[in-house]
Order: structure tokens, then C-alpha cells, then sequence
């Protein structure tokens, strides 16, 4: 019977499979006989887990299945996003197509918000997703902000007032990419409904 070369890669997916998987399906997974898979999985010690621990996963799983995607729920439960769907349709979940939309939509807004922050801090983005178009602007209101100017709704007026440090610098800088730096107009009230008065506070907000 001719050895199977064993590489690190098919290691890591039985260790990964063989005990929460099928062995039929471990072996498809490894392109291998599930005799081939049984020995190599008691050479290494591996033993399928108790029945009790895919009843708690399944329990997991039914619980959130509505609300998360099969990869945070295989992220919560340290499995992957495959063992996640194979559990989850041996249950027979199912999800309507208003509660997909919600799902991958909740995931988007989350990605644009983690990838604005890291242009905040002039960090390049990890995903094509675009979020803004002025990556340089974002970053000058995020400073100024920072530094006690109080920012406009109308996102390209700043306004400072008699108690603010000026940074002449950053404000030029501000000015040549089409920001408005103005002083803070005497009656508020006029305003109040088109300013957001922000104190000095972490970018992530």
C-alpha cells in the first residue's frame, strides 16, 4: 500500500476536522480513505469530541445564528466558518433573505468604520473597500478636533474659539485642502443646530 506523505498543511486540517468533523468527511476534506485518516489520527493522539461539546456548539449556533455571520460565530467558537455551516444544516437553519441583507450589512457598516479609523491614524487600509476620498482632510479634522477646534457639521468649516490653542501650521494645512477656519460666531443659537460641539477625544468616537 503505497504512504501517504503527510505535509504540515493536511496535519493542521486533520487536527482541525478529525474531532469535531465526520471521519467521512475529514478524509473527503484530505482527499484520503477514512482508514488512512482513523491511523493517522490515533497516531497522533486524536479523538473525536464528546457528544456533549457539539450539543453546547449546536446550542451556540441556534442562538446566534439569525444575528452573526458563520465566521464570527466559528471565531466565538474557535472552529471554522465550514464546521459552523456543516453544524448549522445539520440543525436545519435556515436564513431569509431580509436576515442575510441585515447581517452582511451590519458587517460592512463595521469594516468602514474600523477602516476610517485606521486612515485617521494614517494607517493604510486592509480591505478595497472605499470609505472616503480625502484621506488627507479626514486626518486634518481628526487633529484639529483633537487639539480643541470645534467641528461643523458642514464638514468643511472648523471653527475655533478664544480659548483654543491655534496651530497656525495645521491650520494652513487645513486651509490649502479646502477646510474654512473660522472664529466661532458670538451667537450660538444662531448655530446650535448646524454645529457639533466636541471636546478633545479619542479619533474613534
Amino acid at each position: 500500500m503505497k504512504k501517504t506523505d503527510w505535509t504540515d498543511r493536511m496535519l493542521a486540517a486533520l487536527v482541525e476536522l478529525y474531532p469535531v468533523e465526520t471521519t467521512a468527511y475529514t478524509a473527503a476534506v484530505l482527499n484520503l480513505s477514512e482508514s488512512t485518516v482513523k491511523q493517522k489520527a490515533r497516531e497522533l493522539g486524536l479523538v473525536k469530541m464528546a457528544k456533549s461539546r457539539w450539543m453546547e456548539r449546536a446550542d451556540y449556533i441556534r442562538n446566534h445564528f439569525q444575528e452573526c455571520s458563520f465566521s464570527e460565530i466559528g471565531k466565538a467558537l474557535g472552529i471554522t466558518r465550514m464546521s459552523v455551516g456543516r453544524i448549522a444544516a445539520a440543525l436545519g437553519l435556515k436564513r431569509s433573505s431580509e436576515e442575510k441583507h441585515l447581517i452582511s450589512s451590519r458587517i460592512r457598516t463595521q469594516m468602514v468604520k474600523r477602516e476610517r479609523r485606521r486612515i485617521v491614524f494614517g494607517l493604510e487600509p486592509i480591505t478595497g473597500i472605499r470609505v472616503i476620498s480625502n484621506r488627507a482632510k479626514v486626518r486634518v479634522r481628526s487633529n484639529m478636533k483633537s487639539n480643541g477646534y470645534i467641528i461643523s457639521e458642514e464638514h468643511n468649516v472648523i471653527y475655533y474659539t478664544g480659548t483654543t490653542e491655534r496651530r497656525e501650521r495645521l491650520e494652513s494645512r487645513g486651509i490649502r485642502l479646502g477646510l474654512h477656519i473660522l472664529p466661532f460666531p458670538e451667537d450660538c443659537s444662531a448655530f446650535s443646530s448646524n454645529i457639533i460641539l466636541q471636546q478633545p477625544c479619542s479619533t474613534d468616537r
